[in-house]
């Protein structure tokens, strides 16, 4: 009986985190889904974009959306400055080009919007305070260009 509990448990657990990804960020932040829009979004604003890139399932993915980036501090700073972006690495790999897909998740890509390259890139889970400092430095290398 105990172990029927546990795996139920299990259940519940893995189905939370399988669904719990970037629909968040699509759903409560308006984040795109589609690389497309974002960049034409990008070309107009003058903005580059701000990739995220998570994965189905992922418990880091899924800490970093719900611990960062959908806090109104980081959300704030992320709309004023940048395209936010947000796609699943195998789910979604047809809405964004090939040669974006890391190796690891979460991975943030920012990506100057004309030439489409990504000049600088954030691996991994990160706090508010560290996610701050990954803005700022993304930022200031997209103003030096």
């Amino acid at each position: 009986m105990k172990t029927n509990r546990y795996i139920l448990l299990f259940l519940i657990f893995f189905t939370i985190n399988l669904y719990g990804g970037s629909d968040k960020l699509v759903k409560k932040m308006n984040y795109e889904t589609s690389y497309k829009k974002a960049l034409e979004k990008a070309k107009e604003s003058g903005k580059p974009i701000m990739m995220m890139i998570g994965q189905e399932g992922c418990p880091y993915c899924n800490k970093f959306e719900s611990k960062t980036l959908i806090t109104k501090t980081i959300d704030s700073k992320v709309k004023k400055d940048f395209i936010p972006l947000t796609v699943l690495k195998f789910k979604d790999k047809d809405k964004y080009p090939p040669r974006l897909s890391p190796s690891g998740v979460p991975t943030v890509l920012f990506i100057e919007p004309n030439s489409q390259e990504v000049f600088y890139k954030s691996f991994g889970y990160k706090s508010k305070r560290e996610y701050k400092v990954e803005l700022k430095k993304a930022l200031n290398i997209f103003n030096q260009k």
